[in-house]
């Protein structure tokens, strides 16, 4: 759920009426996670929310949610700023997180290179195993770019908009078929098998979330799984793809 601007105010109400309103559409009386989706700051504003928002007040309606039994997990997205991300995350309010992961911004994994042009999530799925928090890979594909292909399905969803990568798509459209040595080398038949590949080589990812229009994307992103991780020489090689990089504009 996302919770808008005029809710600051109101906020627990809201979000009893976001999750009363999904319940009743899906005829359940229960979800089994329920996900906050606002990007949280510091200091908040807009459609983001402070981490004292999040903490004293989206948390604890949450938990009442939760030990009422309409909901099992409480989660958030991790989007917003990185400090703030990672003090939530280790806080232990929420059992379940939504973290940015792809081949364009691995950084919630590993230290960047000085000069990468991406946020530097600064090693959050350490903080989630640490903390026990479950994760959900989300930008697999950074929102189609990784496909390296500009051209969508006549009924898939426009570009979006990136999150943590480049501050276009463009860009991130760009960097992603500068990757291609992974396929001519060998070690993928295409850049989302790629990518699927390298999300789930991360030990606390334990879902990915992988945008598909058709049935045949479905099809292929279940291929990809079914491959296994990259294996390592492969991820040295990205490495080395991902170094030429640095120094680049966001």
């Amino acid at each position: 759920m996302r919770l808008q601007a005029t809710d600051a105010n109101r906020i627990e109400n809201a979000i009893r009426q976001s999750l009363e309103g999904s319940l009743k559409r899906l005829g359940r009386d229960h979800v089994d996670i329920f996900y906050l989706h606002n990007p949280i700051t510091l200091a908040g504003g807009g459609d983001t929310l402070s981490k004292r928002q999040v903490v004293e007040e989206v948390a604890p309606a949450f938990d009442r949610l939760r030990r009422e039994g309409k909901i099992r997990i409480p989660g958030f997205t991790a989007i917003g700023d990185t400090e703030v991300l990672g003090a939530i995350t280790d806080s232990g309010m929420f059992a379940a997180a939504r973290v940015t992961y792809n081949m364009l911004n691995p950084s919630a994994a590993g230290e960047l290179p000085a000069g990468y042009p991406a946020q530097d999530y600064s090693r959050l799925l350490d903080r989630t195993q640490a903390a026990g928090v479950g994760v959900v890979g989300i930008r697999v594909l950074a929102g189609g770019a990784l496909s390296g292909s500009a051209e969508r399905h006549p009924i898939a969803s426009p570009p979006p908009e990136p999150i943590g990568s480049a501050l276009t798509y463009a860009a991130d459209l760009a960097r992603a078929r500068r990757l291609r040595p992974l396929l001519d080398e060998g070690y993928a038949g295409s850049l989302p098998e790629a990518a699927i590949r390298f999300a789930m080589s991360h030990p606390a990812i334990s879902t990915l979330l992988v945008g598909m229009a058709v049935e045949e994307e479905f099809e292929q992103a279940l291929a990809a799984v079914r491959r296994g991780p990259l294996p390592p020489e492969a991820l040295d090689r990205l490495a080395a793809l991902q170094q030429t990089f640095v120094g680049e504009a966001r």
